[in-house]
């Protein structure tokens, strides 16, 4: 039995920034690192590379301004109850983070009892929000046409841009690096999840990932 997990919105706007972001990464870190990666922008080509990563951060923008605006009307049609749940950290995901933690360390074994969002998926959310679409792009807007704010910004201000738009996109990566290990490459997952492109996953899935979650949608106990 397949359990809807995520809407057919959610599941479009997921495809647009994922598929934005790996553009993004292969046509900008290899500028940051021209003597390991130059064969892509070779590859390439210089200025179609330029060309491109422009096109995804204008793509990775877009689907940010959408989504706000979709969760602004939906909240204002909802109530702000649904995205409370989903997207702010709660006392409980506080815990699971705690004994998490503690498991990993080896300290104590505890049951997850993740909702329908961990406090790991929701960390990314917001990563994908703060560095990704907040600083990674306006930071990118400024250094997609520096010139039209050379009058307003000293030229060591758009250095300085320019270090923390390559900065951050490292930090992106290394946040997406770990997300892309745990839903697809994770033991019971490989080689992908396709709940990314269904919107459902398996009973058995929810029950042993998101015990909290299918205990509220089917009404189940157990101890």
């Amino acid at each position: 039995m397949e359990i809807e997990r995520f809407t057919s919105n959610q599941i479009i706007v997921h495809f647009i920034a994922a598929l934005s972001l790996l553009i993004l990464y292969f046509t900008g870190i290899p500028q940051l690192y021209p003597e390991h990666l130059g064969w892509i922008l070779d590859l390439i080509g210089l200025s179609k590379a330029m060309f491109i990563h422009r096109l995804a951060g204008f793509g990775l923008v877009s689907v940010a301004i959408y989504y706000l605006i979709y969760s602004i009307f939906s909240v204002i049609s909802n109530g702000r109850e649904y995205y409370n749940k989903i997207l702010f950290p709660t006392s409980a995901d506080i815990i699971d983070y705690v004994n998490d933690n503690l498991s990993i360390l080896g300290m104590q074994q505890q049951r997850i009892d993740y909702d329908k969002y961990s406090w790991l998926e929701k960390g990314l959310i917001w990563s994908v929000i703060i560095v990704d679409c907040i600083i990674m792009g306006i930071t990118g807007i400024i250094l997609f046409a520096p010139w039209s704010f050379a009058s307003i910004l000293p030229l060591s201000y758009l250095l300085t841009i320019r270090l923390a738009h390559a900065s951050f996109a490292i930090l992106s990566l290394c946040v997406i690096l770990p997300h892309f290990y745990i839903v697809h490459l994770s033991q019971f997952k490989f080689p992908m999840s396709k709940s990314m492109f269904t919107g459902t996953i398996s009973e058995e899935e929810a029950r042993e990932e998101y015990p909290k979650w299918y205990r509220e949608m089917t009404g189940e106990t157990y101890d």
